[in-house]
């Protein structure tokens, strides 16, 4: 009798939970979290819908240490790559289809990491079909983080090999 009064008590606090665990993780992510410094990268974009209405473009702004060298493609969405006057790529954009809501894509880049130890802040904004965007490029913590990827110096080699 006891655990029938509280499971009723603690399903509010259990939903509680999974939304915010849920929402944590509803946010547009650079993988991997972490890299190592001077090496070329797969780096891989994912895009969740976590509203009504679906995505139907992506922006990202790539962090000024990162040397972009590809952005992959994607079946039925348009890649368009965003240059500085120098002609390096700054940003992409994805657009021309949509991420249905609960849905994920995907997209796809190569980068070469700086040669120093730093973080790599990915900011990205998603657009909506109905207009309304979502700005991914906030501080760690704070509703609306951007992706950051830690960059380290390689381990060192040991002088004993096995």
């Amino acid at each position: 009798m006891v655990g029938t009064k509280i499971l009723p008590r603690s399903t509010p606090i259990l939903a509680i939970i999974l939304v915010a665990v849920i929402g944590a993780y509803a946010h547009v992510t650079v993988r991997p979290r972490e890299s190592v410094a001077g090496i070329s990268e797969n780096y891989t974009m994912r895009v969740p819908t976590e509203r009504a209405v679906p995505t139907v473009r992506v922006e990202i702004e790539f962090p000024p240490g990162a040397e972009i060298s590809s952005l992959a493609e994607k079946p039925g969405w348009k890649v368009e790559p965003k240059r500085d006057v120098s002609g390096k790529i700054v940003g992409a954009v994805w657009s021309g289809s949509s991420i249905p809501p609960r849905q994920v894509v995907e997209f796809g880049f190569v980068a070469r990491n700086p040669a120093e130890e730093t973080k790599l802040v990915w900011k990205v904004v998603q657009i909506y079909e109905d207009g309304s965007r979502s700005e991914w490029t906030g501080e760690q913590g704070s509703r609306t983080p951007a992706s950051v990827t830690t960059v380290k110096k390689a381990p060192a080699e040991s002088g004993t090999r096995r």
